[in-house]
């Protein structure tokens, strides 16, 4: 999938599920790759807080110069910070045009967001985890299979 096509999918988590940060959407794309098997074409290896693919931050960063999202700084109650990404008036005929690549994956993004939309970062790090040390676990036993 090219960046073009990611930024669609990217924009439809974010006019779907407006408010997220940067964090739960990263996790949200992760899903979406390993369990749903949409090919975003990330690459991501386990960090600190679970899964973490620095090309995600990169599209997020360029939705951003493009002015398809706005990313604010927030301040949580107990002093936690983080990040808000909302849609910008650009974000809607960015989806228009990237409606044939969002339409394939439509059914999955939905499934996710559903399922997983309103959990906290903190909760999508933990499941996210446990999804990646599943998979490397699996990996592993039939790369041992095999040789």
């Amino acid at each position: 999938m090219d960046l073009r096509n990611r930024l669609g999918i990217i924009s439809k988590i974010v006019d779907e599920k407006p408010g997220l940060g940067k964090t739960a959407i990263m996790k949200h794309l992760f899903i979406l790759q390993k369990v749903y098997k949409v090919p975003l074409g990330y690459d991501f290896e386990i960090y600190t807080y679970g899964p973490y693919s620095s090309e995600v931050m990169e599209d997020i960063d360029y939705a951003k110069q493009l002015d398809i999202v706005l990313v604010e700084r927030e301040i949580y109650p107990g002093g936690f910070s983080g990040y808000s990404i909302s849609p910008t008036e650009k974000l809607k005929s960015l989806l228009e045009n990237e409606e044939a690549t969002i339409a394939k994956s439509n059914e999955s993004i939905n499934n996710v967001l559903e399922t997983f939309g309103d959990r906290t970062a903190r909760d999508l790090e933990l499941l996210t985890t446990i999804i990646y040390l599943y998979s490397a676990l699996v990996k592993a036993r039939t790369l041992e299979h095999f040789s």
